[in-house]
């Protein structure tokens, strides 16, 4: 417990500030990508080290040492890939929802993020006495996503139905004229990062748009909501390798 719980704070305070710091300068300078870089880079660090070590125990399974195959099958292309995936998944929508969820949407997030880190600690120290390394961390990594994901997906999904409302001129306005509608959002300066968020508000507002046309059929409005519901796991999984790379780094320091 005096373990689990202080890393699984430093997780959850440490991505919500790069998160908060990213939505507080990223409409004064491009620069502001700088804090998204950092927990970019923990999710890929953290996510590499599960992946490399996974195949490494595997390679000392299946192949002998002295063979030239060991040379060659080094697991770090499968790896990278893996983590850059995960990062071209994840990264995006966190830094999305952090400009645009809502104030309890971020307490569920903060939550989310606490949970999914000290159920994967509390696995991973249960496991550690049962299977040899590095399977413990490695089979306590899905148990801790879906186990904290599912429920909290289903939790932002009712949240969001339920703090957000459909503005009264998506009712009546075009479908372009719905695309553009977030675009005064955007910072008033122009650059990369503002062309970049220009797609996320035109999603948006299609999606409100739909949602309003389409208000004869509740189903169709559920479809706004699916996001949020994928942003749960994805914010469990992000969690979780964090925690990895934050608890690597914490026993190196105790030892």
């Amino acid at each position: 417990m005096k373990r689990k719980v202080p890393i699984a704070l430093v997780v959850t305070l440490l991505s919500a500030l790069l998160l908060y710091l990213w939505k507080l300068t990223y409409s004064y300078s491009d620069w502001a990508v700088l804090w998204i870089f950092l927990l970019a880079a923990m999710i890929f660090c953290g996510n590499w080290s599960i992946v490399i070590d996974h195949w490494r125990a595997e390679r000392g399974i299946v192949l002998k040492p002295e063979s030239w195959l060991s040379r060659w099958l080094t697991g770090r292309i499968g790896a990278f890939l893996s983590s850059t995936l995960l990062l071209i998944v994840l990264v995006p929508a966190l830094a999305w929802n952090a400009l645009t969820m809502s104030v309890l949407e971020a307490v569920v997030f903060l939550a989310l993020a606490f949970a999914s880190a000290w159920l994967f600690l509390w696995v991973h120290s249960f496991l550690t006495r049962h299977l040899m390394p590095p399977f413990d961390k490695i089979f306590a990594t899905g148990p801790s996503t879906w186990l904290i994901g599912l429920p909290f997906s289903i939790s932002l999904f009712f949240v969001t139905w339920h703090t957000t409302t459909v503005p009264v001129q998506m009712f009546t306005a075009s479908f372009s004229e719905a695309i553009g509608s977030g675009m005064p959002k955007l910072p008033e300066r122009r650059g990369w990062i503002a062309e970049v968020l220009a797609f996320g508000y035109a999603f948006e507002g299609a999606k409100l748009w739909l949602v309003a046309q389409m208000r004869e059929y509740p189903l169709v409005a559920l479809l706004f909501n699916l996001d949020m519901a994928l942003f749960g796991f994805l914010a469990a999984r992000a969690s979780v390798v964090i925690t990895h790379f934050v608890e690597t780094h914490y026993d190196r320091r105790a030892e």
